[in-house]
C-alpha cells in the first residue's frame, strides 16, 4: 500500500508470474492450491463431524436465490462458525470449487485468476444472486476489486461486509447483549486483505469488540501495518508453501500478538483463526484465540462450538502427510 500509488506489490506479483511461466511451481505447492483435487482443505473437510459435513453439502445447492451469505473457503473448512442465530435467516451458498482465487492472486498466477473469474461469474449467474453477504475480507477484495480486472462480471451484484451488519444489529439492540466483557482486553489479528478492500475496514471488528465491552490492546504491528497470520510465508515462489517459511511467519505473528499483553486474541478472518490455531503446535502461544463471531455468540447468550483445535490438528497432519517433497516442478492444469 503506497500513498503515491506506486503499487510495489504488483511488481512483485508480475515477477513471480514470469518465474512461474518459466519454471512452474515446486510440487510442494500442489496441496495448497484451492482447485487441486486433494488439498489441505479437502483433507480437513473429509474429517469434519457429521453436522458440519451436512452443512457444507447443503451449501453446494444451485437452487436460485437472490440473497446469500457466501462462506468462502476458510469458513467451508470451519462451518461450525455459522451454527448461530447470527445466520438463522440467511441462505448460505458456496463450495470449494467456487473459490475466489485469492491464493492464485497472491502468487501472481494471473492465468488461473482469469479462469476463476469466468467460473465465479457463471456460478453467481446460475444462482441469480443479487446480494452477497461476506465475512471473508479476501473474498470481498477479490470479488469487488480484483476479479473484475480479470474478466469477471459482477455488475449486478452487491457485496456486503457482514461485520458492518453485525455491528449495526448489536448497536440497534436487535442482538441484545446477555454477557459483557467489561474489564477484559483483546488484541486483534488483522486480515491482510482488509487494507486492500476498504480504507479503515479494520476498525469494524474493533467497534464490535468495544460494543461487547472489551478494551482493545493493540499489538505493535496492527491494522494497516499488521503482520500476516503465517500463510503469507508460503506465497513466494522460493517458498511455495515451504514449512520452514510458514512456521517462521506464524511465530512472528504470535509473538507480535502476545506482546500486546491482552487476555485473548480475536481474528475476523477464519483463515487467520486456523493458522493461529495451528501455531499452537509450532509456536506454543499461550494467549487463547477466538473468532470475532465466537465472542459475539458468547455475548448474545450462545455457546460457541470451539472446534478449531481438531481442525488445526487435521490441517497440520494433512500437510505433513500429503505435501510432496523433492525438487520436481509442475504447471497447474486448467481449472474445470
Amino acid at each position: 500500500i503506497c500513498p503515491e500509488d506506486c503499487r510495489p506489490a504488483n511488481l512483485i506479483l508480475d515477477l513471480w508470474r514470469r518465474q512461474y511461466l518459466r519454471e512452474g511451481l515446486p510440487v510442494r505447492a500442489r496441496c495448497f492450491l484451492p482447485h487441486s483435487p486433494s488439498n489441505f482443505r479437502t483433507y480437513v473437510i473429509d474429517r469434519l463431524p457429521e453436522d458440519e459435513r451436512a452443512a457444507v453439502e447443503s451449501w453446494r445447492s444451485l437452487e436460485p436465490v437472490e440473497e446469500i451469505f457466501y462462506p468462502g473457503c476458510n469458513i467451508i473448512a470451519a462451518p461450525y462458525l455459522t451454527f448461530s442465530k447470527l445466520f438463522s435467516e440467511m441462505t448460505i451458498r458456496g463450495g470449494l470449487e467456487y473459490c475466489c482465487g485469492e491464493m492464485y492472486f497472491r502468487m501472481g498466477l494471473y492465468d488461473q485468476l482469469e479462469q476463476v473469474a469466468r467460473k465465479t461469474t457463471k456460478y453467481f449467474a446460475t444462482l441469480g444472486v443479487r446480494r452477497v453477504h461476506m465475512l471473508c475480507t479476501a473474498g470481498l477484495n477479490l470479488f469487488t476489486n480484483i476479479l473484475p480486472q480479470f474478466g469477471a462480471d459482477f455488475a449486478s451484484i452487491e457485496f456486503i461486509p457482514l461485520l458492518k451488519s453485525i455491528h449495526a444489529r448489536l448497536v440497534s439492540g436487535e442482538l441484545p447483549l446477555l454477557k459483557r466483557f467489561d474489564g477484559e482486553t483483546v488484541t486483534v489479528q488483522d486480515s491482510c486483505h482488509a487494507k486492500f478492500f476498504e480504507e479503515a475496514y479494520s476498525q469494524w471488528p474493533r467497534r464490535i469488540l468495544e460494543t461487547l465491552g472489551f478494551r482493545v490492546a493493540e499489538a505493535p504491528r496492527n491494522s494497516e501495518a499488521a503482520l500476516c497470520c503465517g500463510i503469507g510465508g508460503g506465497f513466494s515462489h522460493v517458498s511455495a508453501y515451504g514449512k520452514r517459511e510458514m512456521i517462521s511467519s506464524q511465530r512472528a505473528c504470535v509473538a507480535n500478538a502476545a506482546s500486546s499483553g491482552a487476555d485473548c486474541i480475536a481474528a475476523y478472518c477464519a483463515g487467520c483463526l486456523q493458522m493461529m490455531s495451528v501455531a499452537k503446535y509450532v509456536a506454543l502461544p499461550r494467549t487463547p484465540v477466538y473468532h470475532v463471531l465466537e465472542l459475539v455468540q458468547k455475548a448474545i447468550g450462545e455457546r460457541p462450538r470451539r472446534r478449531q483445535r481438531k481442525l488445526a490438528f487435521d490441517f497440520l497432519i494433512g500437510t505433513l502427510r500429503n505435501q510432496e517433497g523433492g525438487g520436481r516442478r509442475f504447471f497447474i492444469p486448467p481449472i474445470a
